[in-house]
């Protein structure tokens, strides 16, 4: 017995279909494919990824000034990184930034820089949340990589940020989802 409610196929497919609709680009099949690769549909999937080196600052809405590796090796937040909101410890929002939630699975930061201000991160564990965000980084991609590198390169900056769609540094990820829509992306 789970004491987490869990999405049901109809679910997920009504909360994909009404999102992607909002940005256009995106294949609802696309979607679906990266939900399944990135948590298997799980809604509280949490993956914390320590070495993440990339920060959103949201007292001033820009990315934050790059971080040594000993800042990303600390357990504590560097002195000028500040929390999201009055009353959330920095650390949290130190911590949140540095993991993936969801059924999409869009880092912290990620869903800071598209502007998600919530109090806590954990609320990305909302699938209509979740899957705006993660819809609306992966829409930014293809309108940026989909005519030039195809759906494997928008998938590439997907997973592993605008460095790997045009230098191909994660082809595996994009194999993953191409499984799941069964060997075959949608046209471009």
């Amino acid at each position: 017995m789970s004491f987490f409610p869990v999405l049901t196929q109809g679910q997920l497919d009504q909360v994909v279909g009404e999102t992607v609709l909002a940005f256009g680009i995106i294949p609802a099949s696309i979607a679906l494919a990266v939900i399944e690769v990135e948590s298997g549909g799980d809604p509280w999937a949490w993956n914390p990824e320590p070495k993440w080196k990339w920060f959103w600052d949201m007292r001033r809405n820009k990315a934050f000034r790059a971080v040594t590796d000993a800042e990303v090796a600390s357990e504590k937040p560097p002195v000028d990184f500040k929390a999201a909101a009055a009353g959330v410890d920095p650390d949290a929002e130190w911590w949140g930034q540095q993991a993936s939630w969801g059924l999409m699975q869009p880092m912290g930061a990620v869903a800071r820089e598209n502007g998600f201000t919530g109090k806590f991160l954990n609320a990305l564990h909302d699938p209509g949340l979740n899957v705006a965000i993660g819809c609306k980084h992966l829409a930014g991609y293809a309108r940026r990589y989909l005519a030039k590198y195809g759906w494997a390169g928008v998938l590439r900056a997907y997973n592993g940020g605008p460095f790997a769609a045009v230098h191909n540094t994660n082809p595996e990820y994009p194999e993953k989802v191409r499984k799941v829509l069964g060997g075959r992306f949608p046209n471009a």
